[in-house]
């Protein structure tokens, strides 16, 4: 007896059937590759140790793919009579993957680059607890070369977002990147105004909005995921994967400033707000939970837990 074929998984990007495992594998070896590459070359500038930096999970690369198996799920009409007229299951040969994969590999690299500046850009990645009021030489150094560090890879980050081709995108990204920046210090005033004045936690439930751009940039690579492999799905869809993915930024940024918290040493107060904020992340955690477990798909299920414990590596 024939054993049955297994039908490769496949996924459409702009009207060509892509095998999703081969093209994610290999733009997931060149992302590597090309990110090790531009560490050391940064690093050749100063012996600094860039690598805690950055996250080996690789992120954006997964909330950039995370959409991908929900791709049969979101073909088009015409796109399904496509595949159809091709021969339902049977795979095409892929017309332009070596295309498409440089043009994710940019898109993924530069947005990686831009996280790994960040890092730089937040003083706590280093594990130091910054103190603006120590005019200490230590201190100073360190500010400095995190500052210095963090432009660069502001400025490599571009070059590979420029390359992608999308000006669209790219404004979008650059856009994403200010609010980050500036949410992320008014929740961080916000804090310290609280600790000074001891006042109630639950003040920051006002900041629902700040809460969410703290983290804007893997806000817009998980929308960006969305909009290639899931463009013309509908709109009962959209609003399921939108409270999916504003659940895994709040808890990212809950984390981010339980963090920012326990670097704010000395301050009595700093544990009612981080109990509070703890409770706040338990409780968006379980919502999550709750949304993943309605997904009709198992590998997406398994994808979006693989994100999010990679959150916080």
């Amino acid at each position: 007896m024939r054993e049955a074929r297994v039908r490769p998984k496949e996924f459409w990007i702009k009207g060509k059937r892509i095998n999703s495992d081969r093209h994610k594998a290999a733009i997931k070896r060149q992302v590597e590759k090309t990110i090790k590459q531009e560490i050391k070359y940064v690093s050749s500038f100063f012996p600094y140790n860039i690598e805690k930096f950055h996250n080996r999970s690789l992120l954006y690369f997964q909330s950039i793919f995370l959409t991908q198996d929900l791709a049969e799920n979101c073909f088009s009409k015409d796109e399904k009579a496509a595949a159809a007229k091709n021969g339902g299951s049977a795979a095409l040969k892929d017309p332009d993957p070596a295309g498409m994969r440089t043009k994710l590999v940019n898109l993924i690299v530069g947005v990686e680059l831009l996280s790994i500046g960040t890092a730089f850009h937040d003083f706590k990645a280093s594990g130091s607890s910054l103190d603006l009021r120590d005019s200490s030489r230590e201190i100073e150094k360190e500010y400095t070369l995190d500052l210095l560090f963090g432009d660069i890879f502001y400025s490599r980050a571009v070059i590979f977002l420029l390359r992608y081709g999308d000006h669209g995108v790219f404004d979008r990204i650059l856009a994403a990147l200010k609010e980050l920046h500036e949410s992320r210090l008014k929740l961080h005033q916000k804090i310290r105004d609280l600790l000074k004045e001891d006042r109630e936690p639950s003040n920051l439930d006002m900041d629902t909005e700040h809460l969410i751009k703290a983290n804007k940039l893997l806000d817009i690579s998980l929308d960006i995921s969305f909009n290639i492999f899931c463009k013309n799905t509908g709109r009962n869809e959209k609003a399921r994967y939108s409270g999916l993915t504003s659940h895994i930024i709040l808890l990212r940024t809950y984390d981010e400033l339980l963090k920012y918290l326990k670097s704010l040493k000395g301050n009595p107060s700093a544990e009612k707000v981080s109990a509070y904020l703890a409770s706040k992340k338990n409780f968006t955690d379980s919502k999550l939970s709750d949304i993943i477990s309605e997904s009709d798909s198992g590998p997406f299920r398994t994808r979006v837990n693989t994100l999010i414990e990679s959150l916080n590596k």
